[in-house]
């Protein structure tokens, strides 16, 4: 019974090491593959939450990604200065509100389509089934794997 345990103990562990090892191969993939974008993480994502077209203050920024407001201070300071966002300030005054512009959107835009195509492509050389397959076992590994870690999304 106790060489049983252990057999399935070392097979899981092998799985997690290979798991391991393809988490690693996938970012490694989608490091190269954004070099080709011209937006880096930071951009994105404070683009991506913008992307609802309701302007926000640094702090609710801060908040909603989870970052200390100074460093959604320096982020957004930086998307300003590319002409990606614009400050406004409220006439009734207040802080200022954060919103994309036109480049900004556009580049955005770009960028996502570049990484969701790469995406739509690997998933289409795996078939109808076989991406749906992939995505169902995906959402429950996470499901899982975020109970484990004591993270829901």
């Amino acid at each position: 019974m106790g060489t049983r345990k252990s057999v399935a103990a070392g097979a899981g562990v092998e799985r997690g090491r290979r798991l391991a090892g393809m988490y690693a191969l996938l970012e490694r993939h989608r490091r190269h593959h954004q070099q080709s974008m011209e937006l880096g993480t930071a951009d994105l994502r404070i683009l991506w939450l913008l992307s609802d077209g309701d302007p926000r203050t640094l702090k609710e920024i801060a908040q909603q990604l989870s970052l200390e407001q100074s460093t959604v201070n320096r982020q957004v300071n930086a998307a300003v200065a590319a002409g990606r966002l614009e400050k406004v300030r409220p006439e009734e005054g207040g802080s200022y509100r954060v919103l994309r512009t036109d480049a900004g959107t556009e580049v955005f835009e770009r960028d996502v389509q570049l990484s969701l195509g790469a995406y739509e492509e690997a998933l289409a050389a795996l078939g109808d089934e076989g991406a749906e397959q992939l995505l169902t076992l995906m959402d429950r590994f996470l499901e899982a794997y975020g109970d484990l870690a004591g993270e829901r999304s």
